[in-house]
This record gives C-alpha cells, sequence and structure tokens, in this order.
C-alpha cells in the first residue's frame, strides 16, 4: 500500500472514532433528558393520584387534619397504582389527635377513582371509628415528592 493510502485510511479511521464519540455523548445525553421528562410526568401523576385519594378521604371520613402519603408508584406489570399514605385525625374522644396507617392499592388510572370510588386497608382503630361524615376543613396533604398543599 502506498503511503498515501495509508494516510487516508488512518485520517477515515479518526474521524469515524470521532463521529462515534460524539454521536455517543449526544446519544447518551437525549436518554438522560428523556429520563428526566419521564420522572417529571411521573411525579406530576402521582400527585394527582393522591390528590384524588385526599379528595375520597376527605367525603369518607370526618375531622381529617393531615395526609402523608409516602410511596406512591405505579406497577409498570399491571398497571396498577400502590400508595402508603397516613392520616392524623382527632377521632378518639379525650385523646390528642392520632396517625392512622393505610395502603392503597389496585387502580389503573385516576378515572378509576374519581368514578368508582376506592377501597383501601384500614387499620383496625379505623374501623371502630363508627361516626361518618365529611372533613368540612381544609386537610394539609404531603405529597410523596415532598410537595405540601391544603386541599
Amino acid at each position: 500500500m502506498s503511503k498515501r493510502k495509508k494516510i487516508i485510511i488512518r485520517i477515515v479511521i479518526g474521524l469515524l472514532v470521532v463521529v462515534g464519540i460524539i454521536g455517543g455523548k449526544m446519544y447518551m445525553a437525549k436518554q438522560t433528558h428523556n429520563q428526566r421528562v419521564a420522572e417529571m410526568a411521573n411525579k406530576l401523576r402521582y400527585e394527582g393520584f393522591e390528590t384524588e385519594i385526599a379528595k375520597k378521604l376527605k367525603e369518607e371520613f370526618p375531622d381529617i387534619k393531615e395526609i402523608r402519603f409516602e410511596g406512591t408508584s405505579k406497577n409498570s406489570k399491571t398497571g396498577s397504582y400502590w400508595s402508603t399514605f397516613y392520616i392524623i385525625a382527632d377521632w378518639t374522644k379525650g385523646q390528642p389527635e392520632s396517625e392512622y396507617y393505610s395502603d392503597f392499592t389496585g387502580y389503573g388510572s385516576i378515572q378509576d377513582i374519581q368514578t368508582s370510588g376506592y377501597s383501601m386497608g384500614i387499620t383496625k382503630l379505623m374501623d371502630k371509628y363508627d361516626e361518618t361524615g365529611k372533613t368540612l376543613n381544609s386537610v394539609l396533604v404531603t405529597y410523596s415528592t415532598g410537595k405540601k398543599k391544603e386541599i
């Protein structure tokens, strides 16, 4: 091979390596961006899901002071949501406010909660609370993202 062909081959290989490195960096940057956008969309979706749960709880139980969500997620295989939340309420006469823990599972979308209500695993203390009614005052909701809002 002539000297000129060797130089051309080295230049072409060098250019291919540079293009590959730049293309790889651009691809990784795009993937990172897409992942961040997906995470933000999930946070907004979870906040909407948690807001609907809070509204339904307000309609079902009186005297709720605060609802704190932890660990809301969506099962990618079944498509259903799962959430753990704590309700702070004054449901025991003559005692200070108490904290009640519950799980909420099995809904595929926010619309499922809006149209068909909800069911959740309520602790025995909450089951013993026999009064019914709505919470008329605003309730402080702490979302699983850390954001706080009164509903």
